[in-house]
C-alpha cells in the first residue's frame, strides 16, 4: 500500500474521514435514492483505492500520486458523478437509447473497476469478471448447453452501466448501506481500546489453565475476528501477538500457526457481527438478520468447542504450560466500567435493536453512535480534562480513517461481484451449472450434496468468502432446496464451506498468513489446521440431514441433538488427537471417531450405538487410570 506523505497525506485523510462521515450522515437521517447513494460509495471507494494502491506493488511513491491515478480518479468521479445526477435514467421504466458519452462512461467505468479490483483483491475473481464479461459478449458461438443468443456491445454496456443492476446492483448497494455502518462500528471497537480489552479478557478467562497461550488464541482471536468477519485480517491482527507468545513458551510452531488460522476463520461463523456474506444472506433470503445469527449460534459454539476440546487434549499429551501469572490481569481489572462500558454497552445498542427489528441500517448506525459517545464520556471521566475531548476526536478521526481503508478493499470487491451476479442471470448460467449438478447427482442426496460441497469448497479457496457464498448459493443452493433441504440450511451450508476455503490446501490464504508469522512450514501448518477441523467439515452436511443445527425444529429436538453433538465431537476430537483421559491406542483412537460420526449423525439407532461406544472407552480408560494411579 503507497504511504502517502506531504499534502497528499492529508487529502487523502479528508476524502477518507468523508467517506465514512457520508455512510454515518445517511445512516441516522435516511439514504439518498439507491443509484444516488451507491454511486457516492463507488466514488469515495474507487477514489481511494488509486490513492493508496499504487499501479504495482513496485512502484510505491511516497511524496506524490503519479498522473495516470489523477486521471483515473478524474474518470472515477465522471462515471459516478453522471450517475449521481442522472439518476432518474437508470431507473426501469425509462426506456431510451444510450449516447455515445454515456456508452464511453460505461466502458471506462467497467476498466476502472477492474483495475481498483486487481489492485486490492487481487487478479483471481477480477480475471473471472473479466471472463464473465467476455462470456456474456461472445458466449452466442459456445455451441450446446453453455451457449446464449446474440448480446450487443451497446446491450451489454447499457445494462451493466445505464441500469440499477450490474455495476450499481444489489451487493454495492448493501455495502452503500449497512455493511458500510457495520464495517465502520468494527473500526471503531478496534480502535478504541475494546480490541484490547477482549484480548485482555481472553487472557483472564484461560490464561491460567494448561495450554493457556493456545486457548487464549482461540478465544481473542473468536472475539476480533466477530468484530472483523475476516480471517486473514483476523490473522494478522491477533496472530502478531498470539503466535509469539506461543512459540516463546515451547509450543511448535506449525502447532501456533494452525491453531490461529482455525480460529481467526470461524469468527465469520460467529454471531453477532458475522461477515459481510451474513448480511447478503438475510437480504437474498428477506428475513430479518437477527434469524441468521440465531441460526449461527449452534455450528458457531461447536466449532470453537472442536478447537478448544483439540487443543486442550494436545496441552494434556505435550504438557504444555499456561501463561505465566505475571502476564494475566486479575478479571476485576479487566472489566473495569471504564473498559467494561464501552465494550458492552455499544454490542448491547446492537443486539437490543436486532431483536426488536429495526432495519440493519438503523442498528448499525446508532451503535455506531453509542460508540462515539461512550468513548468520549469515559475518556473525559477518567482523565477528569475537558482537554481530553480533543485526544478523544483525533482517536475518533482515526477510526473514520481506519474504517475508510477497510471500505475501500471491499468497494471494488463488491462492484465486481455485482456486475458477475448479473451477467449470471442475464446469460443463464447460473441455472445451466445447477443442471448440470443436478443431472450428475442424479436421485442420489448424499453425492448432489457433497459435489455441491466440492464445488462451493473449491470456490471458497480462491475467492474472498462473499464470493464463494454468493456464486455458490447461485450454483449448488437451488440443487439443494429441490431435494426438499430448508432454504436457510441450504444457504449455511454454502456459507460454511465457503469459510472453510481458508483453511483447505493448497491456497488456504489464513492458513498462508499464520504461516509467515509463526515462520513455519505452510504445508505442516496446514496439515495441524486440518486436524482441528473436521468437525467444521462435517458441520454443514448437519445442516443438511438434520436442520434443527440451524435452529428449525421444536426446542425438544434442537436440545437433544445439540446434546448429542457436543458428546459426539469430544470423541471425535478425542479420536483424532489420540486422547481421551488418557493416551488411546489405535482401535480405541478408531472407536472414539467412530462414536463422535455415530453421535453427529441424526437418529436414535446411531446415537445409541455411538453413546455405546464411547462408554465403553470410558470405562477401559478410567480402569487403566486406577491400575496406573496417574491423574487426567
Amino acid at each position: 500500500m503507497r504511504q502517502l506523505e506531504g499534502v497528499w497525506k492529508k487529502i487523502a485523510k479528508v476524502i477518507a474521514v468523508a467517506f465514512c462521515l457520508f455512510h454515518l450522515y445517511t445512516g441516522v437521517f435516511g439514504l439518498l435514492p439507491s443509484v444516488q447513494q451507491r454511486a457516492v460509495c463507488v466514488a469515495f471507494g474507487l477514489t481511494l483505492v488509486f490513492l493508496f494502491h499504487p499501479i504495482r506493488k513496485s512502484r510505491v511513491s511516497k511524496s506524490s500520486i503519479p498522473p495516470w491515478d489523477l486521471l483515473f480518479i478524474i474518470i472515477t468521479l465522471m462515471f459516478c458523478g453522471y450517475a449521481f445526477c442522472n439518476f432518474l435514467k437508470f431507473l426501469p421504466f425509462m426506456v431510451e437509447e444510450p449516447s455515445l458519452f454515456e456508452l464511453t462512461m460505461a466502458v471506462a467505468g467497467v476498466v476502472l473497476i477492474l483495475e481498483a479490483g486487481r489492485r486490492t483483491i487481487g487478479n483471481p475473481f477480477t480475471i473471472l469478471t473479466l471472463i464473465m464479461l467476455l462470456y456474456a459478449l461472445f458466449g452466442e458461438f459456445i455451441p450446446g448447453l453453455f451457449g446464449h443468443p446474440p448480446l450487443s456491445m451497446r446491450l451489454l454496456l447499457e445494462s451493466v452501466y445505464l441500469s440499477a443492476n450490474g455495476i450499481w446492483g444489489f451487493l454495492t448497494g448493501l455495502v452503500a448501506t449497512y455493511i458500510a455502518l457495520f464495517i465502520i462500528f468494527g473500526a471503531f471497537l478496534l480502535r478504541t481500546g475494546v480490541g484490547q480489552t477482549f484480548a485482555d479478557l481472553a487472557f483472564s478467562l484461560v490464561g491460567r489453565v494448561q495450554g493457556g497461550p493456545a486457548k487464549v488464541a482461540v478465544a481473542s482471536s473468536g472475539f476480533f475476528a466477530m468484530i472483523s468477519g475476516s480471517a486473514t485480517a483476523n490473522v494478522a491482527t491477533t496472530g502478531n501477538f498470539t503466535i509469539p507468545m506461543m512459540k516463546r513458551l515451547g509450543y511448535k510452531p506449525e502447532f501456533a500457526g494452525g491453531v490461529e488460522a482455525v480460529a481467526s476463520t470461524g469468527g465469520a461463523l460467529t454471531p453477532p457481527i458475522m461477515g459481510s456474506a451474513a448480511f447478503v444472506m438475510a437480504e437474498l433470503l428477506n428475513i430479518p438478520y437477527f434469524k441468521v445469527v440465531v441460526a449461527a449460534i449452534i455450528p458457531a459454539f461447536l466449532y470453537y468447542l472442536s478447537l478448544l476440546v483439540g487443543v486442550h487434549l494436545q496441552s494434556a499429551v505435550h504438557n504444555l504450560p499456561p501463561v505465566p501469572a505475571d502476564e494475566i490481569q486479575p478479571i476485576r481489572s479487566t472489566l473495569t466500567w471504564e473498559k467494561s462500558i464501552p465494550l458492552f454497552l455499544p454490542i448491547g445498542v446492537m443486539l437490543y435493536l436486532l431483536i426488536s427489528g429495526y432495519s440493519l441500517t438503523m442498528v448499525a448506525s446508532s451503535a455506531c453512535v453509542a460508540v462515539l459517545i461512550t468513548y468520549v464520556l469515559v475518556s473525559v471521566i477518567c482523565n477528569r480534562s475537558l482537554h481530553q475531548i480533543k485526544e478523544s476526536l483525533q482517536v475518533i478521526v482515526d477510526c473514520l480513517e481506519e474504517g475508510a481503508r477497510a471500505l475501500m478493499t471491499l468497494v471494488p470487491l463488491a462492484v465486481c461481484a455485482s456486475i458477475v451476479l448479473f451477467l449470471l442471470g442475464f446469460t443463464g448460467l447460473g441455472l445451466k451449472v445447477s443442471s448440470v449438478i443436478m443431472s450428475v447427482g442424479q436421485n442420489n442426496l448424499i453425492l448432489s450434496v457433497a459435489l455441491t460441497a466440492f464445488l462451493v469448497l473449491l470456490l471458497g479457496c480462491s475467492l474472498p468468502i462473499l464470493i464463494a457464498y454468493l456464486l455458490g448459493v447461485v450454483f449448488a443452493a437451488p440443487l439443494l432446496v429441490s431435494w426438499g433441504i430448508p432454504v436457510l440450511a441450504a444457504h449455511m451450508f454454502c456459507l460454511y464451506y465457503s469459510v472453510l476455503g481458508n483453511i483447505t490446501p493448497p491456497i488456504c490464504a489464513a492458513v498462508f498468513v499464520a504461516s509467515t508469522i509463526a515462520n513455519s512450514n505452510w504445508l505442516k501448518t496446514a496439515w495441524v489446521a486440518l486436524r482441528f477441523s473436521p468437525i467444521l467439515y462435517l458441520m454443514p452436511f448437519l445442516f443438511v440431514y438434520n436442520p434443527t443445527f440451524v435452529m428449525i425444529g421444536s426446542p425438544l429436538a434442537i436440545i437433544f441433538n445439540v446434546g448429542t453433538a457436543v458428546v459426539g465431537t469430544i470423541a471425535l476430537a478425542s479420536g483424532i488427537w489420540g486422547h481421551f483421559l488418557t493416551k488411546c491406542n489405535i482401535p480405541e483412537r478408531l472407536s472414539l471417531v467412530a462414536s463422535g460420526l455415530f453421535l453427529l449423525v441424526p437418529g436414535w439407532q446411531t446415537d445409541l450405538l455411538g453413546v455405546a461406544l464411547v462408554s465403553v472407552i470410558l470405562v477401559r480408560q478410567l480402569q487403566q487410570k486406577k491400575k496406573r494411579g496417574t491423574s487426567v
